[in-house]
């Protein structure tokens, strides 16, 4: 699921409840925005993704796909979707707390196979780009997990100062684009985790926070400022009896001389 401050998509599948870190998170899945999709901006909460080009050899004109595989492999359910892009793939988040973050990115190459036949001699790269900066170029799945069909995750840090957050995936024209079937290339991402690095997160994140504080610190002025005035108002008054009860002496005293 996604927040202001965290991101968990499943892509290419629908809701996924996986336990991390002795806690349940649940992945939310783009699966609704249908397996060819240009766009897609999730209903509930602030993220989406957009893809560009057109599949090639393909009648529908696909703008992305989501696939699954058909592998008997023991691959986490996380990693068993995907969604693919011809071309350009960017997932964004909105309204997002500003602030140090970590980027994890799960990828498994499931339309290869790691046996001999011809489904095994695929080969996809394509670069990924996070802000806008190049944070890694021809990415290899298989070489990076050592095999089709295996997981593997990359991990960065960035920093958001506009309240978005995006992810984009790019394919450079490398690689196969027929093997095994016509269509097969482009970029590829199973599942998208964003987490904060600061420890104050929470519905209103740390700018209710600050919003919070400051109307704390000028209640609390305002009522020692009432406070005082009362102090002052009471301390004139008895300055004023004092003074009363000294004329009142004089003039008596007054009257007794005389």
């Amino acid at each position: 699921m996604a927040d202001k401050c965290s991101l968990h998509v499943n892509c290419g599948g629908g809701n996924l409840a996986i336990k991390e870190s002795n806690r349940k998170v649940t992945y939310e899945g783009d699966a609704e925005a249908g397996s060819d999709s240009a766009r897609f901006l999730s209903s509930s909460s602030y993220w989406g993704f957009t893809s560009s080009g057109e599949f090639m050899d393909q009648p529908n004109n696909q703008n992305s796909r989501s696939i699954k595989t058909t592998s008997t492999t023991n691959l986490s359910e996380l990693y068993c979707t995907a969604r693919l892009s011809p071309l350009s793939l960017t997932y964004y988040h909105y309204c997002l707390e500003n602030g140090s973050y970590s980027v994890n990115l799960h990828f498994a190459e499931i339309l290869f196979t790691n046996d001999n036949t011809y489904n095994s001699l695929g080969k996809r790269m394509f670069d990924i780009y996070i802000q806008e900066k190049l944070v890694w170029k021809d990415l290899n799945i298989e070489d990076e997990a050592r095999g089709a069909q295996r997981p593997v995750t990359k991990h960065f840090n960035v920093t958001v100062s506009d309240n978005t957050l995006e992810i984009r995936f790019y394919w450079a024209s490398k690689g196969t684009t027929r093997i095994p079937n016509k269509g097969d290339y482009g970029s590829l991402i199973s599942a998208i985790s964003v987490i904060p690095n600061f420890k104050i997160c929470s519905n209103g994140g740390k700018n209710n926070l600050t919003v919070y504080v400051s109307v704390g610190v000028v209640a609390v002025c305002l009522i020692l400022s009432i406070f005082g005035f009362l102090w002052w108002k009471g301390c004139l008054k008895g300055r004023k009896r004092k003074g009363d009860d000294f004329d009142s002496l004089t003039k008596t005293r007054m009257i007794i001389d005389s």
